[in-house]
């Protein structure tokens, strides 16, 4: 049996707990959290080790991997005390605060070869695993300009707790929610060249509620985004991504894959062909939250149980993260555009 620990047991946490003590081979071998409160009500749901300081957890318990989920500012310091110990780790999005505090953590695991995961958990939804292997397949064609929006009806007032506490979280909207899409960007298109930006404060008084950005990504491809958590009607976390390309269009939701293509390609018919979520489903072991988390823990212990790494790890994260930072460096600067 692999054992996994977790450390931080609020709504992530317990998410991830509840999946990886159901997954085949795995055992959930102990957690950890700061809140008195949460620790009394993790004893009543299982009978395991509970521990409020997870560098004891770690050293007494020596698990095969763990799982991270607690407030950004403390990614960094949990992470890098995982890899002194060479124990892979399944790390809740974002990565840090800036790319900079990640630096020598990003060295370390290269130089240890350890396998880890970021929590970008969209790429294991259906909808946009398709959109992935259809632009893979070529048969859009070059690629010409995209459009791409993430909203949410989150914050209408000040919020309270450490995600609207920016030296806590990072930022508001770009860091929290938004690099999510951006992960699907660089995951679908490549690496970026350039990043223009502007942010708007309405509800927060540090932090971004609005978020607009244009991106140049060195294959040539170039278009916008746009984020809120402020936007109203967006009961769940809607995002949208459409694609205009020199054979054709995609548009991709969270549920729904529309294709458009002037000829047929890579084994596509010409015209419309829509996926739809539901003819997309493959069955996972449990769904605590959505499948995609299940794909996602599941996809994270293979590749520890077989010493390999995963497509979102936290290389991966680090891209996102320069692109965090950009964002903000240019907002700054009224929109001046950044290079990376």
């Amino acid at each position: 049996m692999m054992k996994v620990a977790v450390v931080g047991i609020g709504k992530m946490g317990l998410l991830h707990a509840g999946i990886m003590n159901a997954l085949d081979g795995v055992q959930l071998c102990a957690i950890c959290d700061a809140s008195k409160f949460l620790l009394d009500f993790a004893r009543g749901l299982k009978n395991l080790p509970v521990y409020d300081d997870y560098l004891t957890m770690l050293d007494k318990e020596k698990p095969d991997a763990a799982v991270i989920t607690t407030p950004v500012f403390l990614h960094v310091p949990m992470a890098g005390e995982c890899v002194k110990r060479n124990i892979p780790f399944l790390l809740e999005k974002p990565l840090s605060i800036t790319s900079t505090d990640a630096d020598n953590l990003v060295k370390e695991i290269e130089r240890r070869n350890l396998t880890t995961m970021v929590g970008y958990m969209m790429r294991y939804i259906e909808t946009f695993a398709k959109a992935k292997e259809i632009m893979t397949s070529g048969a859009l064609g070059r690629l010409i300009t995209f459009n791409a929006t993430i909203y949410v009806s989150q914050l209408f007032q000040r919020g309270k707790g450490w995600r609207y506490d920016k030296k806590e979280s990072g930022g508001g909207v770009v860091i929290g929610q938004a690099t999510h899409l951006i992960d699907l960007l660089l995951w679908y298109f490549g690496q970026v060249e350039s990043i223009s930006a502007h942010t708007k404060n309405w509800y927060s008084q540090e932090l971004e509620d609005f978020a607009h950005g244009y991106i140049e990504f060195r294959s040539g491809l170039s278009g916008w985004f746009d984020s809120s958590w402020s936007i109203r009607h967006h009961r769940l976390l809607e995002v949208t991504i459409n694609v205009h390309a020199e054979n054709g269009n995609l548009t991709v939701t969270g549920d729904l894959v529309k294709l458009f293509l002037d000829k047929k390609a890579e084994g596509y018919s010409q015209g419309w062909t829509n996926f739809y979520k539901p003819d997309l489903f493959e069955g996972v072991k449990i769904d605590v939250g959505g499948p995609q988390y299940t794909r996602q823990d599941a996809s994270f212990i293979d590749a520890v149980k077989s010493k390999g790494k995963v497509e979102s790890d936290v290389k991966n994260a680090y891209e996102v993260q320069k692109i965090v930072d950009a964002v903000y460096l240019s907002a700054s600067k009224h929109g001046e555009p950044v290079r990376l």
